[in-house]
């Protein structure tokens, strides 16, 4: 038997294991990156605004300290938002770094 083996076979062989093509990783990780920057600042924006609607903004006068029994605390929904968009912002940057670092 022969055991040499020819070039095509070897490319054959190792089809399955190449590497992505780097802009293709390149792509992906700059929309990972990008999500990742929106999704962090629709957070933090719905919080901010959350939170400026609960207490207002600046010192409080007799129309806050009026209305403080009637004012809802979202608590609660803006720690769960906070959680899901702190996962997803990881994941998203973890996805960026492994695009980056196959492009190397």
């Amino acid at each position: 038997m022969n055991m040499q083996t020819t070039p095509e076979a070897a490319v054959d062989e190792n089809a399955g294991l190449t590497a992505p093509h780097p802009k293709q990783s390149y792509l992906k990780a700059n929309i990972a990156t990008v999500l990742a920057i929106a999704i962090a600042a629709t957070a933090t924006w719905i919080t901010a605004m959350s939170l400026v609607d609960a207490h207002g903004i600046g010192p409080t006068h007799f129309g806050q300290a009026a209305d403080a029994g009637r004012r809802a605390y979202s608590g609660v929904f803006l720690w769960v938002l906070d959680g899901v968009a702190l996962v997803l912002v990881a994941a998203l940057a973890r996805l960026a770094r492994r695009g980056f670092r196959s492009g190397r």
